[in-house]
C-alpha cells in the first residue's frame, strides 16, 4: 500500500490474522534450560534492550513525519499508540514467558509498525525508504499467527505431516512477501509522492504483490479459523480475547470497504470501531499469552475437596479444576507395564495431548494426560500435579492399611479357630475321658460297680490321660505364646518347636546375638507357619530351617523337599498374618516354590533399633 490511508485497514487484517489462531494439536516441548558456555544476555534483557530501541525508533520516525505526513493517513497519535502498544505488551509478554516468542514478535509487529510510517511521508526520500519497509510490520505478524501462543511451530511427529508443512508454507510466503516480493517491487511501484528508485511502473506486479498477501492472509485465516473450531476448551479460553476483538475489527473494516461509494453515513462509525479495535489487538494479544493460566482459586478449591472417595471422583474434580474435558487420569497397570483407568482400560496420550507423570517420593503412582495448554502455567499445573500425586499415594495408603486390617483380623480369627480346634479335639476331649475313668473309679470304691478294672487300673488311667491332656494343652499355648522364648530364646524355643515333629528338622541357628523381643517372635512364628505348611501339604520328607545374622539384619530360612508348587501369593491367612508381622518391622518375606524343587520360606528382618521417627 502506498500513502494512502488503506494502511490502517492492511494492517488490521494482517493483525487479525496473526491474532485468530488457534492450536489444539500442538505438544510443543518445555522450554529447554541453556547451558551455554560462554554468558550471553537473558531473554528479559534482550527484551528490555529492544522494547528501549522500538521505543526510541517510534519516536524518531513520528518526529520525521509529524509535519508532513499524507493528509488521508493515520494520524500521528494513532500510529504513536499502536506501535506503542504492541511494544508495551511485547515486553510484558517477553517478561512473563521469556522462553516463549511470542512477546518477541509482538516487539518486531511494533518496530514494523512504525517503520512503516516512512511511507506515508509526503517527502520523497523518507517516502522511499518507507516503500522498502510498508509490510514490516506483516512480516513479523504471520510468524506471530503461526506461534501463538507456545512461541513454537507445529511438528509433524505430534501434530501431523500436513499441519506442520502447513506452518512451514505459511511462514516462509508471510515473510517473503514482506521483505522479498514487497521491496523488489519498490522499483515498480508509483505512488502519489514521488518514489526515488522507480525504474518503470509495472501495475501489475503491485497487484501481483498484494494478490499474494492476500491469499497468504485468506490462508492463515482459514487455518486459524479450523484450529479454533478444533480447539479445546483451556485453548478457546486463551484465544477468546484476541477473536472478539479480531474479528469486531475484520467485519466493521471489511463492511466498510463493501459498502464503497454508499458509505458517507456509516464510514465515520465503522472507522471509528476499526479503530478502536487495531488498538486494542496488541491487547487482546496480552490477555491471551497473560491468559494461559489455570487460576489459584480453582487450585485452592480442588485441596479444599480433598480428600475423595473414589479414583473417579478425583478424576472428575481434575478435569473441573483444569477446565480439561479430555482429561484422563491413569494407574501403573497390575502387570507393572503401562497405566490403565479405574476400569482397566489402557491410557495413552492421544495425538495433540500432553502426559504429566504423578510422582511421589521417587515412586510413579499414575499419570496425568491433558491438554498441552495447560503446561502454560507450569506452576498451578505442577501444584495441580502434586495435588493428585498425594491423593493417590494416600488412596493406595488408605487401601494398604484397610487390606492389612482385613488380613490381620483373618489371621486372628484363624489362629483363634486353631487354638480352638486343638482344644476341642486334644486337651478337651482327654479331660472328658479323664471324668469318665475319675467316675467309675468312684462307682468301685463305693462297691456300686464290680464290673470292670480294678481302682488302681482305673487311676493309673486317669493319670496318663491327665498327662496327655495338660501336654497337648501345653502345645496350644505354646501357639498363642511359646513361653520358652521369653525363657531360653529363639534358638531353645525352635528347637522346642521341633523336638516332637514326624519329619526330621535341621536347625541351624549358632552364633545368633541377643535379638529384640518382637524380632524373635516374628521369627519364631515365621518357622512355626511354614513347618505347619510344610505338614499340611509339602509331602516332604526333611526340613531345614537356617537363620544367621549380619550387618544388622536376620535372615532366615524354611526349605523342605516336598512337592513344591504353593502360590507364593497366597498361602492361607496364616501366611497372610506373617507377611503383615513382618512388613511391620521393615521386614520381608518371600516365597519360592517350583514344582517338584520343594519349597523356601525366606525372611530378612532388621534387627537394629528405631527411633521415633521410624528410621534407625
Amino acid at each position: 500500500m502506498g500513502s494512502t490511508p488503506g494502511r490502517t485497514a492492511r494492517t488490521f487484517t494482517s493483525t487479525l490474522i496473526a491474532r485468530s489462531r488457534g492450536r489444539t494439536r500442538a505438544r510443543p516441548p518445555l522450554p529447554a534450560t541453556e547451558t551455554a558456555a560462554p554468558p550471553r544476555p537473558s531473554p528479559r534483557f534482550t527484551a528490555v534492550a529492544l522494547a528501549l530501541a522500538g521505543a526510541a525508533f517510534g519516536g524518531y520516525v513520528l518526529a520525521l513525519t509529524a509535519p508532513d505526513r499524507h493528509a488521508d493517513s493515520t494520524s500521528t497519535l494513532f500510529s504513536g499508540a499502536v506501535g506503542g502498544l504492541y511494544l508495551g505488551a511485547g515486553l510484558l509478554a517477553r517478561l512473563r514467558r521469556p522462553g516463549n516468542a511470542v512477546g518477541l514478535l509482538m516487539l518486531g509487529v511494533g518496530i514494523g509498525w512504525f517503520a512503516e510510517d516512512l511511507q506515508i511521508s509526503t517527502d520523497p526520500l523518507v517516502h522511499t525508504v518507507g516503500l522498502f519497509l510498508r509490510s514490516a510490520s506483516s512480516g513479523f505478524l504471520v510468524p506471530l499467527l503461526l506461534v501463538f501462543p507456545y512461541g513454537r511451530l507445529r511438528s509433524r511427529a505430534d501434530d501431523g505431516p500436513v499441519e506442520a508443512l502447513a506452518d512451514r508454507v505459511l511462514l516462509v510466503a508471510g515473510c517473503a512477501v514482506a521483505f522479498v516480493l514487497q521491496p523488489v517491487s519498490v522499483f515498480f511501484h508509483h505512488s502519489v509522492t514521488p518514489n526515488l528508485l522507480l525504474a518503470h511502473p509495472v501495475l501489475w506486479l503491485r497487484q501481483l504483490t498484494d494478490a499474494v498477501q492476500l491469499a497468504v492472509s485468506v490462508a492463515v485465516v482459514a487455518v486459524l479459523l479450523w484450529r479454533w473450531a478444533d480447539a479445546s476448551r483451556p485453548y478457546r479460553r486463551e484465544l477468546a480475547p484476541l477473536l472478539t476483538v479480531g474479528l469486531a475489527g475484520g467485519l466493521a473494516s471489511g463492511l466498510d470497504a463493501a459498502l464503497g461509494a454508499q458509505r458517507t453515513w456509516s464510514h465515520t462509525p465503522l472507522l471509528t470501531v476499526t479503530h478502536v479495535c487495531v488498538l486494542l489487538l496488541p491487547l487482546a494479544f496480552l490477555a491471551g499469552v497473560w491468559r494461559i493460566r489455570l487460576g489459584r482459586t480453582a487450585v485452592a478449591e480442588l485441596l479444599r475437596r480433598l480428600p475423595l472417595a473414589s479414583r473417579d471422583e478425583l478424576r472428575d474434580e481434575l478435569a473441573r479444576t483444569l477446565d480439561d474435558t479430555s482429561l484422563q487420569l491413569g494407574f501403573p497397570a497390575p502387570e507393572g507395564e503401562g497405566y490403565v483407568d479405574t476400569e482397566g482400560r489402557p491410557v495413552t496420550a492421544r495425538p495433540g495431548q500432553w502426559t504429566s507423570v504423578l510422582e511421589r517420593g521417587g515412586r510413579r503412582v499414575g499419570i496425568l494426560v491433558h491438554d498441552p495448554a495447560l503446561r502454560e502455567d507450569r506452576y498451578v499445573l505442577e501444584a495441580v500435579v502434586s495435588a493428585a500425586a498425594l491423593e493417590l499415594d494416600n488412596q493406595a495408603l488408605v487401601a494398604e492399611l484397610r487390606a492389612s486390617r482385613r488380613r490381620v483380623i483373618e489371621a486372628g480369627d484363624e489362629q483363634r479357630r486353631e487354638v480352638e480346634r486343638a482344644l476341642h479335639d486334644g486337651a478337651q476331649q482327654k479331660f472328658i475321658n479323664l471324668g469318665l475313668q475319675l467316675r467309675l473309679a468312684r462307682r468301685r470304691l463305693d462297691g456300686r460297680s464290680t464290673a470292670g478294672p480294678d481302682p488302681a487300673a482305673l487311676l493309673d488311667d486317669a493319670l496318663a490321660t491327665l498327662e496327655r491332656g495338660h501336654a497337648e494343652l501345653r502345645v496350644a499355648a505354646r501357639g498363642i505364646h511359646p513361653v520358652v522364648l521369653s525363657e531360653a530364646g529363639l534358638v531353645q524355643a525352635l528347637r522346642s518347636l521341633t523336638a516332637d515333629l514326624p519329619l526330621p528338622v535341621d536347625l541351624r541357628a549358632d552364633g545368633l546375638p541377643e535379638l529384640p523381643e518382637p524380632v524373635e517372635l516374628t521369627a519364631y512364628y515365621v518357622v512355626k507357619e511354614a513347618i505347619s505348611n510344610v505338614l499340611k501339604h509339602a509331602d516332604a520328607r526333611t526340613i531345614r530351617v537356617g537363620l544367621h545374622h549380619e550387618a544388622a539384619l536376620l535372615r532366615l530360612t524354611v526349605t523342605d523337599d516336598g512337592v513344591g508348587g504353593a502360590d507364593p501369593a497366597g498361602g492361607g491367612t496364616g501366611l497372610l498374618g506373617l507377611r503383615h508381622r513382618v512388613s511391620a518391622y521393615d521386614g520381608e518375606l518371600t516365597v519360592r516354590s517350583a514344582p517338584g524343587q520343594g519349597t523356601v520360606v525366606s525372611v530378612t528382618l532388621p534387627t537394629a533399633a528405631r527411633n521415633g521417627d521410624g528410621e534407625r
